[in-house]
């Protein structure tokens, strides 16, 4: 923060070869990750959790805000909600993605208010704030693209409409053009789009478990997830069905959409959420029987009584959560890191370059960095450690040799993937071999120690 955005990832294990995934995630995302440095700096740890918390309730506010404009009926809304706070807590990640998620609301918000995704009359002045939310949300996360091929979704609708008059075409069509020279007020200019066309089809993507299908989670052990996501995309086809039907072609694009690359890649169904859900709620109210809706419209108390309904149930989950002791927790959530294997490398003083699972790469570079040096993590600037690195883990001939001639002092890894349940052969491989002594394991892993001198070994007695 002091010297300027960095050319070179001050945490790398490697330097990276494509320069267009360097600049975008080291400069593409400077405000986010400003944001988070600032607030740990201010107040640790609880500090971006208590963010994370924010940010999520801002989105879920703006739903809530929208789908009123929408008219949206309650008995519509509640199942929505329920269903955005049952899987919003998968998307709970401290990362710049956050202001993705709510410029995300923001920007749609402001898009609903200005009136064109149904047949009310709305604001036009309201789109001048969109380029100040472009610009804003491209320099904390890359998720403005999705932003801005939405508007571009929309913008096509409305020239395409007959209906639509000349001049509110000519707003659409500014509108649509501030929009994307906003997007590229960043760092990186047009290198953000780049890499998006980039990373389609690369070995990142197919390893990367946000890109499993939003109807594989459950391959994962994401059981309820998975059924949560299958109930709203039953109310989306319901939603979509009804406003077709109304030919409110904007929100039935817009769902379908979201909806359709969602099934491609789970790391957008956050989206898919945050941006449709007041559509969904409207639409499944359109398909809600006359005769109901008309009598909550003329009895107050039922909605009353549900919204209390409602509430009491919130409190419920919240008391189980309080007795489950899995809310209000400070910290960050140790089972998913080797903390007592990192603890072990510090109080031994371990040191040397160390082989290493990519999920456990960004926390042991936090922990052991520079005493330890890693051989990769999750950000991954270079895309051709990929093969070696599989090839290691799994010990064929070929990760063999270049196991051995990278000639490393340590390995730290779990005995299988997160998903996996099948051991690493490499640990195998390490258990016969007279130089690499076993130190330290536990439930969640194993640490090796390179001793070619294998007699009065100093690590024998660890």
């Amino acid at each position: 923060m002091q010297n300027g955005l960095p050319s070179v990832d001050p945490f790398g294990v490697f330097p990276a070869t494509d320069a267009v995934r360097n600049d975008t995630v080291l400069k593409g995302q400077w405000l986010g990750q400003v944001v988070l440095f600032t607030l740990f700096e201010a107040g640790g740890v609880n500090a971006v959790i208590a963010y994370r918390v924010l940010v999520l309730l801002a989105c879920t506010g703006l739903v809530v805000w929208r789908a009123r404009w929408l008219k949206a009926s309650p008995l519509a809304l509640w199942p929505v909600l329920a269903l955005i706070g049952l899987i919003a807590t998968v998307f709970g990640g401290e990362r710049p993605q956050l202001l993705s998620f709510f410029f995300a609301a923001l920007f749609f918000a402001v898009l609903d208010r200005a009136g064109s995704a149904d047949d009310k009359v709305g604001r036009p002045g309201w789109l001048l704030a969109l380029p100040v939310i472009t610009v804003l949300w491209a320099n904390s996360h890359g998720g403005v693209l999705l932003g801005v091929a939405l508007l571009g979704l929309w913008c096509s609708i409305k020239l395409l409409d007959k209906q639509c008059a000349t001049r509110e075409k000519i707003h659409w069509s500014l509108i649509g053009i501030a929009v994307v020279l906003a997007s590229l007020a960043t760092p990186n200019g047009i290198q953000t789009y780049l890499y998006l066309f980039n990373l389609e089809g690369s070995v990142l993507q197919s390893r990367t478990s946000e890109y499993i299908s939003a109807f594989q989670l459950y391959t994962l052990g994401q059981t309820w997830p998975q059924l949560w996501v299958a109930l709203y995309y039953g109310l989306a086809v319901v939603a979509t069905v009804m406003l077709a039907r109304r030919k409110q072609w904007v929100p039935v694009a817009l769902v379908f959409f979201l909806g359709a690359i969602s099934i491609s890649s789970f790391r957008y169904f956050i989206f898919f959420l945050v941006i449709a859900a007041p559509y969904v709620a409207s639409g499944v109210t359109l398909a809600l029987p006359a005769s109901l809706l008309a009598r909550l419209s003329s009895n107050k108390q039922v909605v009353t009584i549900g919204h209390g309904l409602l509430m009491v149930v919130l409190v419920g989950i919240l008391a189980m959560g309080v007795v489950r002791n899995s809310v209000f927790q400070g910290g960050f959530y140790e089972p998913a890191y080797p903390v007592e294997i990192a603890d072990f490398a510090a109080e031994k003083g371990l040191q040397g370059r160390s082989f290493n699972s990519m999920e456990w790469g960004g926390y042991l570079l936090w922990r052991l960095s520079p005493q330890v040096k890693m051989y990769i993590d999750g950000r991954m600037l270079d895309q051709t450690r990929f093969p070696p690195y599989t090839n290691i883990l799994w010990a064929s001939p070929i990760g063999l040799k270049l196991f051995e001639d990278e000639n490393f002092q340590l390995v730290m890894m779990p005995y299988h993937g997160r998903y996996d349940p099948q051991r690493y052969p490499l640990i195998n491989y390490l258990q016969k071999r007279p130089e690499w002594i076993l130190v330290y394991r536990d439930a969640k892993g194993v640490i090796f120690v390179r001793d070619d001198r294998q007699q009065n070994s100093q690590y024998r007695n660890l």
